[in-house]
């Protein structure tokens, strides 16, 4: 089913799925993006990033999703991840990265800052948003419920 007045392509949700007890913590990628939660996450965790996606119309050549952490206005991290070429259909597509591990240690807890972009090899963003996680030094709920942007 071709959908004529929606993106190629959407981006419906980001999840971080853990190896730990720790249930995975999603937000929804189609709503008001400018209030995203905060994820608090313990430090050192392992984790990965599951990234659900449709393709609507033509097929997409070389998606990447990337990300850029900062903490104190202070870019920290960079990652590019290649998520591959699609074609349209009717489920979504789904991508989960290889295993990453929270930052750990005294100096390495508090807030940070993630803009992400999903971008395809035409250099077309399909979709950009800001979010936060907070470390902390052990599990303490796993949402902050207030915007990222509202530091």
């Amino acid at each position: 089913m071709t959908i004529v007045n929606s993106p190629n392509v959407l981006v419906t949700s980001l999840t971080l799925l853990f190896n730990e007890g720790c249930p995975a913590l999603t937000m929804d990628l189609t709503g008001d993006l400018s209030k995203l939660p905060v994820f608090i996450l313990k430090e050192g965790v392992q984790y990965r990033i599951k990234i659900l996606f449709k393709v609507n119309r033509e097929i997409v050549a070389g998606l990447k999703y990337y990300h850029v952490t900062s903490r104190k206005g202070i870019t920290v991290d960079k990652d590019a991840y290649m998520v591959g070429s699609y074609g349209p259909r009717a489920e979504e597509h789904e991508f989960i990265s290889s295993v990453e591990e929270a930052p750990k240690g005294m100096i390495a807890r508090g807030h940070y800052t993630i803009k992400s972009r999903f971008i395809d090899d035409d250099k077309n963003v399909h979709l950009a948003w800001e979010w936060g996680v907070h470390i902390n030094k052990d599990w303490k709920g796993n949402v902050l419920l207030k915007p990222s942007g509202s530091e």
